[in-house]
């Protein structure tokens, strides 16, 4: 039995079968394994409420401060002096203030403006549900509904007397009685004819209109405003045809009248002019009421219109009110100057009732308290404000993350190489394992924001100076979201969104998504299929051109 294994292990080729069937094997077995476990797609978030940071970030060194001057952030007067010379103070502590009666009153006249400004929003607000229930706008369509009823019930047999003195024949067994009157005034534009035409636009336009007024009647929930538009134009159009031919008899009745004449057929005439006056006036009385209603409907519109601008101008208005509270509140810190780092106050150099600037130097601080000292560029800088957290770390002890303020922003830039840099001082955590002189990374938070809606960074894409994110279509019908990628069916969309702050990871959004949004991160791209495609031998074996024999160079000099 031995011998038969040496001897089958002696056969070159049946060893050479074997590798190559167990690396076959253990190939396709891996690539299935990699099929399971990489897939193409898309991965998928929702947009949700969190946090996010402003972050400005720069690398300095740990020194200290011998001596520090104390120097306040804004002009004023000094109000009050909380320390004297040679005093120890704790960092944290206040020294000095600046009188902030002024700012204080713009503070309170203000936030009596914004809550002056909110009640009227308020009232807007009401003014404008009250509107759009209807209350008056439904009284007055009802009442229009039924004044044009009234109308309509006695308009066929004003129409049959506007007929009878325009088209039958009582002046004239061979002309129509408005051909007659047309006879007196051959410069008169309109004809028998002409007048025939409007007479029946009229007959089925009425028809038209009733239809749709018994409609309107029935379905009153909602307003008809074309209906009201076409029965004015309807009923201006037949004062109109009513006055053409009041006209002719009127010019007619005078004429004979300065002529001192009298027509043979004065009678008739004197009837058609009176039914055509009356019928006229009657029509101009309708006109008269319907037209105050109309304009009540067209001035709940325009009021409608008026309150929805006054409430956008209103919010826009707290908005920005609100937004300069806010910043008076924060330049209201400055009248308050704090002990940066601990130590003994020297060279108080102020009194109250002084008057100070920005460059005067109120005192110094003597210490050895440990600080960071960083350089930031220009657009960095101006981020940067005194009082801000900072955290920080340092390259020689990784583990370490200490807590930091700034408390020092030098005023004057300097030039290296055409670029400005401004000094940013920065107090520390007191702790024994931090060095003078060790490297330290400096992130100072700018700005925070809680519970906004955010986004990953990697979501938002950009066109035209645009940003958009990507969004799959609603007929994915996509209830949950897994970390794995998934394949979509539809086309994807694009959704415009306007950015807040950013920080490394999340970025806020201010319009544009709602909180539950399904977005897109990013796609998943599997390359691996593209190589199923090459020969068993080539995944295999190496390249045969590696194996080529080189060719011999030629003209070597020997």
């Amino acid at each position: 039995m031995k011998e038969r294994i040496i001897k089958f292990l002696k056969n070159k080729k049946i060893i050479f079968l074997l590798i190559f069937l167990i690396g076959g094997a253990s190939y396709f077995g891996y690539s299935k394994f990699k099929r399971n476990q990489v897939s193409e797609g898309y991965i998928l978030a929702q947009v949700k409420r969190g946090s996010v940071q402003k972050i400005v970030t720069g690398t300095g060194y740990v020194t200290t401060t011998d001596a520090f001057e104390i120097k306040p952030s804004d002009s004023g007067k000094i109000s009050n002096i909380y320390v004297g010379e040679g005093e120890y103070v704790n960092k944290g502590m206040l020294l000095f203030a600046l009188d902030d009666s002024d700012i204080k009153r713009q503070i309170r006249d203000l936030e009596l403006d914004i809550e002056s400004s909110k009640l009227n929003l308020q009232k807007t607000k009401d003014d404008y549900q009250r509107i759009l229930r209807g209350d008056d706008l439904r009284k007055n369509y009802e009442s229009l509904l039924k004044n044009l009823n009234d109308i309509f019930v006695s308009y066929p047999d004003d129409l049959e007397k506007i007929r009878k003195v325009y088209f039958e024949k009582e002046l004239d067994n061979l002309k129509h009685n408005l051909d007659y009157y047309l006879y007196y005034f051959p410069g008169v534009k309109i004809t028998s004819d002409v007048s025939q035409k409007i007479y029946n636009n009229l007959k089925t336009n009425f028809l038209l209109i009733s239809q749709r007024l018994q409609e309107a009647k029935f379905n009153n929930q909602n307003i008809d405003y074309s209906l009201i538009k076409d029965s004015y134009d309807f009923l201006l159009q037949t004062q109109d045809f009513i006055k053409s031919g009041l006209d002719l008899i009127r010019r007619l009745k005078e004429d004979l009248s300065l002529q001192q004449s009298y027509h043979t057929k004065q009678e008739i005439i004197d009837r058609h002019y009176n039914d055509l006056n009356l019928v006229y006036s009657k029509y101009a009385d309708h006109l008269n009421n319907l037209s105050s209603l109309v304009n009540a409907l067209n001035s709940y519109q325009d009021s409608l219109k008026q309150k929805e601008y006054d409430i956008q101008s209103l919010e826009l208005s707290i908005k920005q009110k609100e937004n300069k509270l806010e910043d008076l509140r924060d330049d209201l810190k400055d009248y308050y100057i704090y002990a940066p780092i601990s130590g003994i106050m020297q060279d108080v150099n102020v009194k109250t009732n002084d008057s100070v600037s920005s460059n005067s130097v109120l005192a110094k601080l003597l210490s050895n308290e440990k600080t960071i000292e960083v350089s930031l560029n220009e657009i960095d800088a101006a981020e940067v404000k005194v009082g801000q957290d900072a955290i920080i770390t340092f390259d020689a002890l990784p583990e370490l993350e200490l807590k930091g303020k700034v408390f020092y922003i030098s005023p004057v830039g300097e030039v290296e190489q055409g670029v400005v840099n401004y000094l940013v001082k920065v107090s520390l955590e007191d702790n024994s394992e931090v060095k003078i002189g060790m490297t330290a990374n400096v992130e100072i938070i700018t700005q925070s924001k809680e519970n906004v809606l955010i986004i990953p960074n990697s979501a938002i894409k950009n066109f035209e100076s645009r940003n958009y994110v990507e969004v799959p279509d609603d007929k994915e019908n996509l209830r949950e979201i897994h970390d794995r990628p998934i394949k979509l069916t539809y086309p994807l969309k694009r959704v415009f969104i306007q950015k807040g702050i950013s920080d490394s990871n999340n970025t806020e959004v201010i319009e544009g998504l709602k909180e539950g949004d399904i977005i897109v991160v990013r796609k998943i791209e599997n390359n691996f299929d593209n190589k199923q495609s090459q020969g068993l031998f080539q995944r295999f074996l190496p390249n045969p051109r590696q194996f080529a024999p080189q060719s011999r160079p030629q003209n070597i000099q020997r």
